[in-house]
C-alpha cells in the first residue's frame, strides 16, 4: 500500500531529533510530530528582562559526553564553564560540622552495589538506608541527593534502580561542567532546522494503529501512514498514546512501571557577581531535602543563580504557592550571599510539575520494584512501533547526552529492519 513516509517520529526532544536525523542520514523519509509549539522536550528557554536567553529546563553537559559536545561544536555554540567543582557546600542550620559527600560511605556503597543482587529485591531506597549503620547526617545527605536528582520520595524508588541508573553516568569530570551560553534549547533548534521540512509542531499524537506491514499514526485530524513509528517521548507520556490493538501485557506493564517526579527551577538574576567562588561551587541546605543552588553567571555582567527544588519538597512548596517560594528562596539566598550582595533584579520560576507533555522531573523513574526488564521490553517495542527516550539510554540517562544516544540507537535498529524488509522484497521480486 502507499505510505506517506518511512518513519513517523513522535516527539521533538533530543531523542526524537537525534533519531530523525539518523534516519534521514540512512536515506529514509521521516515525519516528526511534536505536541508543543517548540522543540527540545525537557529543555526549554526564556528571555530575561535584559534580553539574554536562559535555560528553564535541562542545561548542563561535560567533556565526557561525546555526542552532545560534538553537536555543540558543529553548531558553533558557545559553552560557559560553570563554577561547580564537584563538591557542593552545605549550609547547615546548626553549628555542627557538615560531612563532605566524598566522605559519606553511603555513596561508595551505592556505587559498589549490584542491581541484580537478590538481597536488594523489593527494597526501596528508604528500606536500604534503614539497614545502613551510619549517621543520620549521612543519611540526610544521601536522601537530599535522591530527592534532588530523582525527584521522587525515596520510599517509592527501588534501590536497585537507583544503582542501575547511577552507574550509567560514567563521567570522570562533573556532569555540571558546562552550560550553553545561548541555552540548551538553541542546540535543539539547530538540530530541528536541519529537519525543518519533516517537522510538524503543535501536533500531539493521540493514537497509533499497528498493521502487519505499516502503522497509522493519528494526530488531530491528520492520519499518517508509515512503515514504522518511533515513540520518542518519556515512558509516562508514551502510555498516554492509545495503541490499537492494545499493547501486549509485558509491554503495557513495562510502560506502567514508571512515574514522573517533581522539579521547580528558579532563576535569580543579579546585577553583578559579588559572591565568592566557594559559594559558586554549589550549595545545598541540610534542613530541607532536595534543595540546591548553582552559579549560572554567563560572565561578570550577567550574573545569576539557579535554584532547583526537587521531589517531595517541590510538591510541598508548590502547594504553598509562588509567593511563598519566592519569599523563601529569596531569604535563603540573601543569607547565603551575605549583607553586601545585591538584591536580585529578576526572579523567574518554571514549575515543571505542571508540564503536560514531559511530566514533572528530569526524567521518569521506575517505581515497580519487580520491573527489572522494563527498559529492555520498551527498547524491543512491538511490531512496527519502537520506543526511545533518555530513560532508556545505556549511558547518561536523564541527560541530553542520554537522549541523543537513545535516539540514535533506536533509529539504527529501525533502519536495519527496514533495510532487511527491502532486501526480502527485492529477493521476492527476483524469484517471481
Amino acid at each position: 500500500m502507499k505510505r506517506d513516509v518511512d518513519v513517523v517520529v513522535v516527539g521533538a526532544g533530543f531523542t526524537g531529533l537525534a533519531a530523525a536525523q539518523a534516519l534521514v542520514d540512512r536515506g529514509l523519509s521521516v515525519q516528526v510530530l511534536e505536541a508543543r509549539s517548540d522543540v527540545g522536550g525537557r529543555v526549554r528557554s526564556f528571555l530575561t528582562s535584559d534580553g539574554v536567553r536562559r535555560d528553564a529546563g535541562g542545561q548542563f553537559i561535560c567533556d565526557d559526553m561525546p555526542e552532545v559536545t560534538a553537536l555543540v561544536r558543529e553548531a558553533r555554540l558557545d559553552l560557559v564553564e560553570s563554577r561547580w567543582k564537584g563538591a557542593s557546600k552545605t549550609v547547615s542550620a546548626t553549628a555542627s560540622r557538615r560531612i563532605a559527600q566524598r566522605d559519606n560511605m553511603l555513596f561508595a556503597k551505592m556505587e559498589a552495589a549490584d542491581p541484580a543482587d537478590p538481597a536488594l529485591a523489593g527494597l526501596s531506597i528508604t528500606d536500604w538506608l534503614d539497614r545502613q549503620d551510619t549517621t543520620d547526617e549521612a543519611k540526610r545527605q544521601f536522601l537530599s541527593m535522591v530527592h534532588g536528582l530523582w525527584c521522587l520520595p525515596a520510599d517509592v524508588i527501588p534501590f536497585w534502580y537507583l544503582v542501575d541508573s547511577d552507574r550509567r553516568n560514567t563521567a570522570e569530570v562533573s556532569e555540571l561542567q558546562y552550560f550553553l551560553k545561548e541555552s540548551a534549547a538553541a542546540l535543539a533548534e539547530v538540530m530541528a532546522e536541519r529537519l525543518q521540512r519533516s517537522l510538524c509542531l503543535s501536533t500531539p499524537v493521540s493514537s497509533i494503529r499497528r498493521e502487519e506491514d505499516h502503522v497509522v499514526v493519528i494526530a488531530g485530524d491528520r492520519q499518517i501512514t508509515a512503515r514504522h513509528a518511533l515513540v520518542a517521548v518519556p515512558p509516562v507520556r508514551a502510555r498516554d498514546i492509545l495503541q490499537h490493538p492494545p499493547l501486549p501485557e509485558p509491554l503495557a506493564r513495562a510502560l506502567g512501571s514508571w512515574r514522573s517526579g517533581a522539579v521547580i527551577k528558579i532563576l535569580l538574576r543579579y546585577p553583578a557577581r559579588t559572591w565568592s567562588p566557594s559559594v559558586s561551587s554549589g550549595i545545598s541546605w541540610d534542613d530541607v531535602s532536595g534543595l540546591y543552588a548553582f552559579d549560572v553567571s554567563q560572565d561578570e555582567d550577567h550574573a545569576g543563580f539557579v535554584v532547583f527544588v526537587g521531589g517531595p519538597l517541590a510538591l510541598d512548596w508548590r502547594a504553598r504557592g509562588e509567593a511563598y517560594i519566592a519569599r523563601t528562596v529569596g531569604e535563603r539566598m540573601a543569607a547565603l550571599l551575605g549583607p553586601d550582595a545585591p538584591e536580585p533584579v529578576e526572579f523567574i520560576l518554571h514549575d515543571w510539575t505542571d508540564d503536560r507533555w514531559s511530566g514533572g522531573g528530569y526524567s521518569d523513574v521506575i517505581v515497580d520494584p519487580a520491573a527489572h526488564d522494563a527498559e529492555a521490553v520498551l527498547r524491543a517495542g512491538v511490531g512496527r512501533v519502537a520506543f526511545a527516550s533518555s530513560e532508556l539510554s545505556p549511558s547518561f540517562p536523564t541527560y541530553i547526552e542520554g537522549a541523543i544516544v537513545a535516539g540514535r540507537l533506536a533509529a539504527g535498529r529501525i533502519a536495519d529492519r527496514l533495510a532487511r524488509d527491502d532486501l526480502a522484497m527485492d529477493d521476492g521480486a527476483a524469484e517471481r
